[in-house]
């Protein structure tokens, strides 16, 4: 399975932080995927993101991350889910703050 990744932040850093424990993720379940980020302050503001960073979209659909950087478990628990999950099902996986 070919996911398709964007990370939704304004800070860099946290970007590349978010993006290593991403591709470290990905590996440990032997899944590919293509990682992009969007930090333009106008993208954010017209998706209404920019108050909800840092965020993923995975394959079109958005979790906002319960802490500022998610670590290597998180990602890897996501991911896992959303691939061992009927896509329709995906809404329970958000965090209580986006419901």
């Amino acid at each position: 399975m070919q996911l398709n990744i964007v990370i939704w932040d304004l800070y860099p850093e946290r970007i590349a932080q978010i993006d290593k424990n991403l591709h470290v993720a990905l590996r440990n379940l032997g899944l590919k995927g293509t990682i992009t980020s969007n930090s333009e302050p106008p993208s954010l503001f017209r998706a209404n993101m920019y108050n909800r960073v840092p965020a993923l979209e995975i394959e079109g659909n958005f979790w906002i991350c319960k802490s500022s950087t998610p670590s290597v478990e998180d990602c890897t628990q996501l991911l896992n889910k959303i691939c061992n999950t009927p896509i329709n099902q995906h809404s329970s996986l958000l965090s209580e703050k986006e419901k």
